[in-house]
């Protein structure tokens, strides 16, 4: 999938906007990013990681200061006690509410690092 990705953005003229990493169980593999990414779109993907407080911790450090983090969840999978709990996650890890786009059939809400 990653290969197909990295494809999909050369073709489109991104490569040199997204890096693509292969993450761990149990981390991002990102610690070389601190305070370097704009945005991170976390798109039906939080519900499935062991530790949404890992995720969020970890992608708080890599943000920098205003940066956004997008986080759509299926409503089939995520009901919304789930839901608000990775919103809870996300709030413990610094991030705070800026938006709440609409994504047909998710929970969907623009997450935003606190500015320095």
């Amino acid at each position: 999938m990653l290969d197909g990705l990295r494809l999909r953005a050369e073709r489109a003229g991104l490569k040199a906007w997204i890096d693509t990493r292969l993450a761990q169980r149990d981390s991002l593999v990102v610690d070389d990013l601190a305070n370097s990414v704009d945005f991170v779109l976390a798109f039906a993907v939080v519900h499935e990681l062991p530790s949404a407080v890992n995720f969020f911790r970890e992608a708080e450090v890599a943000m920098r200061p205003g940066a956004q983090l997008l986080l759509v969840e299926p409503k089939g999978h995520v009901g919304n006690d789930k839901f608000l709990k990775e919103l809870a996650a996300a709030g413990e890890a610094g991030l705070s509410e800026a938006d709440c786009p609409v994504v047909a059939g998710s929970h969907a809400v623009l997450l935003r690092k606190r500015a320095a």
